[in-house]
């Protein structure tokens, strides 16, 4: 039972980064980007390639993120700048059609057949307590803590983080004390593909990479945050972790193949409740 929470934690984690990126994205340009899922598998694919050149584990990893971050900037500046003064619906399917670019871009130079990439670990498994755990899963709780306690100290204890909270709250005050939007919204973009980046790199070890691993992990990253409630980054953390866990439960105690039907029923009940998600804010509607 333990090596069965492990698993739904890790994966939950994976789904959590990815939310974290939507919703970065989401609070400073109000639209909703749905490339994050190619950009997953673009860094997996990147990471594989990198690993392929005979470089060292830790070598892959950082031209992996070096080359994530300068995706972001370019992205946010062919993709999002242009279009940033045109309703958000023209940005939203801008990503629509940037996923397809990508899926089929990655098809031409990586081809059809899944890819494997190496593990970092020599071990199959490693004992916590007596209990048998996968050390990749371990490796990715862990390194999700990390990232989330960085991105709370950026955000909340820094100059930086306080000028990008500001432009996500409201971007004309915030160019009115001095701060530049368009500046913050590009950090936002290369934090984001960071993001990606560091779940395409966890992620790439034990699955195939192939063109559609990016697609389960936007479906589910974007249940995770509805779950949570829509631009909360609690809500996408914990969100997150509830689809890992009840899909590998679901999965193990039930069958793989109505995982997916139970999330979405999850999902819909769970907004009964809580139509505005878990940490959702209600918002007043002015007469």
């Amino acid at each position: 039972m333990a090596q069965v929470l492990a698993t739904g934690l890790a994966m939950g984690c994976i789904y959590a980064l990815v939310g974290l990126s939507f919703i970065l994205i989401y609070n400073a340009t109000h639209g909703l980007n749905f490339a994050h899922g190619e950009l997953v598998m673009l860094s997996a694919f990147v990471f594989y390639s990198a690993i392929g050149t005979g470089a060292p584990y830790w070598a892959a990893v950082a031209m992996t993120f070096a080359a994530m971050a300068m995706f972001g900037a370019v992205y946010q500046r062919l993709l999002f700048y242009p279009l940033r003064d045109r309703p958000m619906l023209t940005f939203v399917i801008a990503t629509i059609g940037f996923s397809i670019f990508a899926r089929n871009f990655a098809l031409l130079v990586w081809g059809p057949n899944p890819l494997r990439v190496p593990s970092a670990f020599s071990n199959s498994s490693v004992k916590v307590f007596g209990i048998v755990l996968a050390p990749e899963h371990l490796f990715i709780v862990a390194v999700t803590m990390c990232v989330l306690a960085a991105q709370y100290a950026v955000f909340f204890h820094t100059d930086l983080g306080r000028r990008l909270r500001a432009t996500a709250q409201n971007i004309e005050m915030a160019r009115l004390m001095g701060i530049r939007p368009n500046r913050m919204i590009a950090i936002t973009f290369v934090v984001s593909a960071l993001l990606c980046g560091i779940a395409g790199v966890l992620v790439a070890p034990i699955f195939l990479v192939d063109t559609d691993i990016g697609l389960n992990l936007i479906l589910k990253a974007f249940i995770a945050v509805i779950i949570g409630g829509f631009g909360s980054v609690p809500g996408a953390v914990v969100g997150g972790v509830l689809v890992g866990l009840l899909e590998i439960l679901v999965a193990v105690f039930v069958s793989s193949v109505y995982k997916d039907a139970i999330c979405f029923s999850f999902l819909i009940l769970l907004l009964i409740v809580f139509p505005q998600g878990i940490f959702g804010e209600r918002v007043a509607e002015k007469a």
